[in-house]
C-alpha cells in the first residue's frame, strides 16, 4: 500500500499541518476533539470523513456530513486516495502527497 502525507491547507493552498497516512487502519477528520485530524469550523461535521484501507488502496469516505466532502467542486461519497488528490472539507483543502 502506498504511503501518503496529508496536508491540511487553507483554500488558497497555504500549508497549516501535515500528517502521515497509510500506517493506520482508519483516520477520522472532523470538528470533534476526538478526531485524528481536527478541523475547527462550524462547516465541518463532528466526524466529517474517514480515510481507510479498501483492499490494497486507501479511500476517503464522507461520513454523511451536511456540508459534504468535495472533489473538483462535486460532492463525493467515496474517492480513491492518490498522489495529488485535493479534497475540500469546510474551510480546509486536504492535499495528498505520495511519499513512496
Amino acid at each position: 500500500m502506498s504511503m501518503f502525507e496529508l496536508h491540511v491547507c487553507t483554500l488558497r493552498g497555504r500549508l497549516l499541518r501535515a500528517f502521515p497516512v497509510g500506517d493506520r487502519a482508519e483516520l477520522i477528520l472532523g470538528r470533534d476533539e476526538t478526531c485524528d485530524i481536527q478541523i475547527r469550523s462550524p462547516k465541518v461535521a463532528e466526524e466529517h470523513c474517514a480515510i481507510e484501507p479498501e483492499g490494497e488502496q486507501l479511500v476517503l469516505r464522507d461520513l454523511g456530513s451536511r456540508e459534504g466532502t468535495l472533489v473538483e467542486g462535486q460532492r463525493i461519497q467515496k474517492v480513491r486516495v492518490e498522489g495529488g488528490l485535493e479534497v475540500v472539507v469546510g474551510p480546509a483543502l486536504i492535499r495528498f502527497i505520495e511519499t513512496r
